[in-house]
């Protein structure tokens, strides 16, 4: 070949290899540019370039063939090393993606399974089989990424939103009548508002699980923290009253207590402390659960409780159950009195500096002849521990009183003097929303001429519940419920010549029934109740009991209740439409059994309606 070809030849080469060359870094910039962060984001990309390189070795261009070889080699090497950082990006990702998938199908298959079982049919065995092959074929998973959801799954979170729409007819005071001077009682317009509750809980568990734990769900050590709307001075309601010109609602502490489960009784005994749901409680899956004879639903108590709970799978006494608990109401400053004559009176100074506590046990059993019906009993004791040395308008009333200590400096001859007294301050002043309706007093319980209560209280209650699951659509829930107050006492009045008169006093018993059926667990659901309750003046302490009816004793009460579950997840309600109607009567006039109602006066029953949506989440 010729000098002149090979020279030709030469240049179709290197002209051959200049165009290769350029291909290659047009690709090599498209794809840097498709990985570098964009100019305009937050300067935070997923791959940038290496730093090896400095900016005169990039504008340096390579002039021989072995320079661009090695241009590209480095080019290559770079886009490699882009290409596994990526990779390992997308692995991590798959990984979090499979265990949350493994953690799904889990959850599924152990539902399917138990619906399967309680409807009779036999499991699909090569179905399992295969699930679990699936599942053992799956990676194993990060330490991590197990670790970081595990401490998620630790804390559950949970609340629930209710609009409520509420009216009232049939109200009536007990001021002098506007038609009969002589008679008492004026009918009042009828009242309408809208009211909200949330709640928001936070609650968790750790420490060792005993095999009694792993069947109930508990832990060795437990807490919760609740947060819930309601007026500050209405300790049995979380309704908050959409009023006063949009100003913001309270949102306060509702419940925020520690439970301990020691191991050395197998999880079966447990302490617990702070602001709790009352202990004697009985908690069930239909949509109305407790009887609100003694106490309404809305309060929780502050204290400390201890339980130890039996069950068996063996016996028809499927659980036993000991509960004691100690709650203090109101703690008060020492007293100190004197009598006319300067000497002190001890007695008084006790009675003016007692405290008041709730304290109580309870035994309560679940039996299941068969798998058809279940029955709950339950006795309990409430001592109400220094109600008698207390002024309910003072404690429960619409006013707070409080201590105020000044001093009045010397002047002139006069020395300087330190006094102590006492300021009334309406509750009205200090919450926003207050939710009572004016129509009754802190108490409907009766008091003595001197303004204290007339009676005591130590509550023994009874109460059974008997569930019949004879039809699945519809099952049945009967309560009943009993209370009787041992520590009634006359009622001390004014009686001739100022000399107290003392009225016998045999109001001291409640009593509760109601109907359930339906239940409210699966989308569709319907349920219905009704509750017939009959109260006597003195036989529930009535700052604490049921808050929906006119007034909390000396009274005769119907309620109908309809619920319809509009949504839910996994046979929890997410989404409940209901309605109820209270019809609350008085037993014994306007005034009660202890004072006479002149004839003609007013007493008729009123009727209160709520609408509710309730949202959980």
């Amino acid at each position: 070949m010729s000098k002149r070809s090979r020279a030709h030849s030469s240049q179709i080469l290197t002209f051959s290899l200049f165009a290769v060359l350029l291909v290659v870094f047009g690709a090599a910039n498209v794809q840097a540019q498709a990985l570098a962060p964009s100019s305009s984001g937050d300067g935070h990309g997923v791959l940038r370039e290496p730093s090896g390189r400095t900016d005169s070795a990039s504008e340096k261009k390579p002039e021989t063939t072995e320079e661009k070889l090695s241009a590209l080699e480095q080019m290559l090497l770079e886009q490699s090393q882009r290409l596994n950082q990526l990779q390992k990006t997308i692995t991590e990702q798959q990984e979090t993606i499979q265990l949350l998938a493994k953690k799904l199908s889990a959850t599924e298959r152990s539902t399917e399974a138990a619906g399967l079982a309680g409807s009779g049919r036999p499991t699909d065995s090569a179905g399992a089989v295969g699930q679990a092959a699936t599942v053992a074929t799956q990676p194993a998973q990060s330490p991590a990424i197990e670790g970081r959801l595990k401490k998620l799954e630790a804390i559950k979170i949970e609340g629930d939103i209710r609009l409520r729409s509420e009216s009232f007819f049939g109200l009536t005071n007990i001021l002098a009548s506007g038609d009969n001077p002589a008679a008492f009682g004026n009918e009042l317009s009828p009242r309408n508002r809208m009211r909200i509750r949330a709640r928001l809980k936070m609650s968790g568990g750790f420490g060792a699980e005993t095999d009694w734990c792993k069947e109930f769900k508990c832990k060795e050590f437990e807490w919760g923290l609740r947060l819930a709307t309601g007026s500050f001075a209405d300790n049995i309601s979380t309704n908050q009253t959409l009023t006063d010109f949009f100003n913001r609602k309270p949102f306060a502490l509702d419940q925020a207590y520690v439970s301990y489960r020691p191991n050395a009784f197998g999880g079966h005994l447990q302490f617990q402390g702070g602001k709790f749901e009352p202990p004697w409680s009985l908690k069930y899956d239909q949509p109305w659960s407790n009887s609100e004879l003694m106490i309404d639903n809305d309060l929780m108590v502050d204290g400390f409780s201890e339980s130890y709970t039996h069950t068996s799978k063996t016996s028809k006494l499927k659980e036993l159950k000991f509960v004691a608990w100690q709650l203090p109401m109101l703690e008060r400053n020492s007293a100190f009195v004197r009598n006319a004559d300067g000497t002190v009176n001890t007695d008084q100074s006790h009675r003016d500096g007692r405290d008041l506590a709730l304290y109580g046990g309870q035994v309560r059993a679940r039996l299941e002849p068969n798998a058809k019906v279940a029955l709950h009993l339950s006795a309990s004791d409430l001592y109400f521990s220094g109600t008698q040395f207390i002024s309910p308008v003072q404690v429960f009333g619409s006013n707070l009183l409080l201590p105020v200590t000044f001093t009045i400096p010397a002047s002139g001859g006069n020395p300087a003097q330190t006094i102590t007294t006492q300021v009334s301050i309406p509750r009205d002043l200090l919450v926003a929303g207050n939710g009572n309706l004016g129509l009754t007093t802190a108490s409907n319980n009766a008091v003595n001429r001197d303004g204290r209560l007339s009676s005591g209280y130590n509550l023994v209650n009874l109460l059974a519940r008997a569930d019949l699951k004879y039809s699945q659509r519809w099952p049945v829930s009967l309560i009943f419920n009993f209370v009787h107050n041992t520590q009634a006492h006359g009622v001390v009045r004014a009686g001739p010549g100022g000399a107290d008169l003392i009225l016998p006093n045999h109001e001291n018993n409640g009593f509760w029934g109601e109907v359930q059926v339906g239940k409210a667990k699966e989308r569709g659901d319907l349920a219905f109740a009704y509750t017939f309750m009959q109260i006597e003046k003195d036989a529930v302490l009535t700052p604490f009991n049921f808050s929906d009816i006119t007034q909390q004793s000396d009274m005769r009460g119907h309620r109908f209740q309809f619920a319809y579950t509009a949504f839910a997840a996994e046979k929890d309600p997410k989404v409940v439409f209901a309605v109820t109607a209270i019809i609350t009567e008085r037993l014994n006039g306007l005034f009660g059994p202890f004072i006479p109602t002149p004839p003609g006066s007013l007493n008729r029953a009123t009727t209160r309606l709520q609408f509710d949506t309730v949202l959980k989440f």
